[in-house]
């Protein structure tokens, strides 16, 4: 791939028309790469066009007719499925441009596809009691079994999250930095349950329908509260580098082990990608 840094804003709907996604290839900026790089996540505005969220929300409704929650249910409902199964969901990544954004975070060709999707419901009005994050995968785990580890998520956002408390995503920005640097000091077997890091304030996740998140794997996340009148929808997809799954070990003690543009662009700046901040 051609350089992935442009200096220019990225080419998308002007502000304020959510009613089409642009047909021009979109460029990630370098502000947003770095932002992914200092805090581990980013939202990208209009991905998905209105028509594909009627009918992801539409699949929603059926898996819900299909296994409704019990009567009266509060908080999180979570269901996987096949993309195979359910070749709506694949469309979020093979029809618009959300897959080839992701490239650009871990390199062209670099991702392999996703085999499932996620779809996340919170039901109001919910609050989460957990004030810790956790990163997936570690929970559980005996040394010497591989980890569920991955290399970003990638979220869609179905319904309006662009304010506090209506399903957001829990985040800690920075502390993808500080967890691959504590499993730099106690080799990546530390990895059986949260891995304990000092804590920065956390950030609410906020996006429109049709915006995407791209989460690296090791920021510190968990659920949120949802106190809104309406029922909080996100699809997630676990990405994964080709090689990943051989390397998982270097990938949870270098950060950017999976991220080759985000190294060169780095060592272009003179960082390092070292967390700043001490355990």
């Amino acid at each position: 791939m051609a350089d992935l840094v442009a200096d220019t804003p990225e080419a998308t709907p002007k502000s304020g028309d959510r009613q089409a996604v642009s047909s021009v290839e979109r460029v990630l900026t370098r502000e947003q790469l770095e932002e992914f790089t200092e805090r581990g996540y980013i939202v990208i505005p209009d991905v998905v066009p209105p028509d594909l969220i009627a009918a992801i929300n539409a699949a929603i409704d059926e898996q819900i007719r299909a296994r409704p929650p019990a009567e009266g249910h509060v908080g999180v409902v979570y269901r996987f499925q096949q993309l195979t199964d359910s070749p709506v969901f694949a469309s979020l990544l093979r029809d618009t441009e959300a897959f080839s954004l992701a490239e650009q975070l871990a390199g062209e060709g670099a991702l392999d596809f996703p085999e499932t999707a996620q779809t996340a419901l919170t039901y109001p009005p919910f609050k989460d009691a957990r004030e810790n994050p956790h990163i997936d995968g570690g929970k559980g785990r005996k040394p010497g079994d591989p980890p569920w580890t991955f290399t970003m998520l990638a979220g869609f956002f179905m319904t309006d999250q662009s304010s506090d408390d209506t399903g957001n995503l829990f985040v800690w920005p920075g502390t993808h930095r500080d967890h691959a640097n504590l499993f730099r000091e106690r080799g990546p077997e530390a990895f059986t349950t949260y891995p304990r890091v000092t804590l920065p304030e956390r950030d609410q996740v906020r996006g429109c329908p049709g915006d995407m998140l791209l989460k690296h794997y090791l920021l510190g996340h968990n659920g949120g509260h949802n106190t809104s009148d309406s029922v909080r929808r996100t699809v997630y997809f676990r990405l994964r580098h080709r090689e990943h799954e051989a390397k998982w070990r270097e990938a949870l003690q270098d950060p950017w082990h999976d991220y080759a543009p985000l190294r060169r662009l780095l060592s272009s700046s003179g960082e390092t990608g070292q967390p700043d901040r001490q355990l």
